[in-house]
């Protein structure tokens, strides 16, 4: 099967030059060298990318004998990160073959098989993600009609959306979040297989959702993602201790415009609000016990983040913080002027002080007063 070819000259100011870099040194190497996938898909929009991708002939053994400053990771499929600093690194991948090992119930255990450019689009899991390009020749090489689907602002699987939501349900939620990023439609293959096999996401390791959530919701359209999550019942299985609220409404839109602002986010206000009110109930469970106000909070903070992690991580400096700002709800609402003026030199007084204001503003109308008096004493 013969691609389509597009010459395409993008703007060289959008292009990671470190990913120029890695590319260059792999082709000058005798390698076949791509980028792809989203890069690809965000630049054909004009959008600067925030990841570059790289797809090549070398296995992973070859790049990293070139690159010194690289690593080998993953089990299901072996990637290379190339590291250009302590946070930044570019990602490597070989081209994958078609064939792959999987479990029982049709999830991919081991994608270990190199094979050509050809196999290799087709593993991609959306067409719009199966886009290659060559730097050499200034052009996009399009295997699965990612470049029409693209311009028809169009999801579509590559393959049967049944069977590679068997393979990897991530792909589910990745739908969702591409489906709101591109202002694109889900073809109704993906949307009703979707629909089926929602439940599949429950055999999804927790650790792996974790970074998972952070894509979902730290974008400029989390609200509408957080919409789709519902809309398909995919959220129960990312956060079943939640429910639908003008907190977490509030807190999306917020989020969003701190990052059009260019404002820092933080997943730990994130996992802090999807969970307010299952703490607040499971604490009113526990009230019943003649305990103290701070055991009961902690007892009751433990066990909901706990049946959380049974979902999705939440890594131990994340799940600390968490409780702080939910103990420290307690302290604004109720503290006198003197020890005021010393919580507010608490490390952690600034989130406790942002999430307080935002119940104020949603669930919480009768703390308006209160979030006053935080906002008026900070001036």
């Amino acid at each position: 099967m013969s691609p389509v070819r597009q010459t395409t000259h993008f703007d060289k100011n959008l292009i990671d030059k470190d990913a120029i870099k890695v590319v260059n040194t792999l082709a000058k190497a005798g390698f076949e060298v791509y980028l792809v996938g989203g890069c690809i898909r965000d630049l054909l929009l004009g959008y600067k990318p925030k990841d570059f991708d790289i797809a090549t002939s070398a296995t992973p053994e070859q790049v990293t004998k070139i690159f010194k400053r690289s690593r080998i990771i993953g089990r299901r499929f072996r990637l290379v990160h190339i590291m250009f600093s302590a946070r930044k690194y570019i990602e490597v991948a070989t081209f994958r073959a078609g064939k792959v090992q999987t479990s029982g119930n049709g999830v991919i255990i081991r994608d270990n098989y190199y094979g050509t450019l050809y196999e290799d689009a087709f593993r991609r899991d959306f067409s719009v993600n199966g886009l290659y390009y060559d730097i050499t020749k200034s052009e996009v090489i399009d295997y699965v009609g990612g470049l029409e689907d693209l311009k028809s602002s169009v999801i579509k699987m590559i393959g049967n959306p049944t069977e590679r939501f068997e393979e990897d349900p991530v792909r589910m939620i990745r739908a969702i979040r591409f489906k709101v990023k591109l202002n694109a439609s889900l073809s109704p293959e993906i949307s009703k297989s979707i629909s089926k096999q929602a439940h599949l996401l429950a055999n999804i390791p927790p650790a792996r959702l974790y970074e998972e959530i952070i894509k979902l919701f730290h974008n400029e359209k989390s609200i509408e993602v957080y919409k789709g999550l519902l809309k398909f019942g995919l959220l129960k299985f990312l956060f079943s201790q939640a429910h639908e609220s003008s907190f977490i409404d509030a807190t999306l839109i917020n989020t969003s415009k701190r990052i059009q602002s260019g404002n820092s986010v933080t997943p730990v206000f994130l996992f802090a609000v999807f969970l307010w009110a299952a703490q607040n109930k499971r604490y009113n469970e526990l009230n019943k016990k003649n305990k103290s106000h701070i055991d009961l909070m902690i007892k009751a903070s433990e066990e909901i983040i706990k049946r959380q992690t049974q979902q999705v991580m939440m890594p131990r400096w994340l799940s600390s913080r968490v409780k702080d700002i939910w103990m420290m709800q307690y302290q604004l609402e109720n503290c006198n002027l003197n020890k005021a003026k010393e919580l507010i030199n608490n490390p952690r007084f600034r989130m406790a002080y942002d999430f307080l204001v935002l119940r104020s503003q949603s669930v919480d109308p009768d703390l308006k007063e209160r979030a006053e008096f935080w906002t008026t004493l900070q001036k």
